[in-house]
């Protein structure tokens, strides 16, 4: 069969891994939040082009879909979401999406233009089985867990680009699985389909 990925680095990042591996031996579902300050880009980029780019839902917030699907192990079964009016300034790039997922955990993505972009531009809360971590813009993973706190700290910012093609090598060389399955990359893509469905159709 071919081998095949798409760009969901995410998962890959060493501080993903390490929030996936301290919530090992969880059986309850996850609550999930991931706030993306993506901050403003104009309609006339690229980006925003439908035929081209196919929006910032669909171009960018797939990445959180998908590390939600990496970090349950289970896939999207329902979604829901609202967004702000455009107001003559946005395209439907500040939305509130929220999913559940087979295992009944539910994740709420909270994908915003209308923020300032000196902030940082992404955290991804995480409660399950009595332990919580916080993956703040992938150089910090807090965990909690019995009454004990862990702040890791990586010395740069690591979203796992070079682990995602290492991987991808590996895989056409027959040396190990497909770095993404191909159920979880059309599963995350039609997550998002489904959030942009659900604001234009209310």
């Amino acid at each position: 069969d071919p081998v095949f990925v798409v760009g969901y680095n995410r998962r890959f990042a060493p501080l993903s891994v390490r929030m996936k591996a301290f919530f090992s031996g969880t059986e309850e579902p996850f609550a999930l939040h991931y706030t993306m300050n993506a901050g403003y880009i104009p309609s006339s980029h690229w980006t925003q082009d439908s035929a081209i780019g196919g929006g910032r839902i669909l171009g960018e917030a797939c990445h959180l879909v998908d590390f939600m699907i990496f970090l349950t192990g289970a896939m999207p079964v329902s979604v829901n979401a609202l967004a702000l009016p455009d107001i003559g300034r946005y395209n439907e790039d500040n939305m509130s999406i929220q999913i559940k997922f087979s295992d009944g955990s539910v994740g709420t993505i909270s994908y915003l233009a209308n923020g300032d972009k000196s902030c940082e531009k992404e955290r991804c809360e995480a409660f399950s089985g009595g332990k919580i971590a916080i993956l703040n813009d992938f150089r910090t993973l807090e965990t909690w867990s019995d009454g004990h706190h862990e702040k890791i700290t990586s010395t740069k910012m690591d979203k796992g680009h070079a682990e995602s093609w290492e991987a991808f090598i590996k895989a056409i060389r027959g040396k190990g699985a497909r770095p993404i399955p191909a159920n979880e990359i059309l599963s995350g893509a039609l997550c998002c389909f489904s959030a942009i469905k659900s604001v234009r159709e209310n």
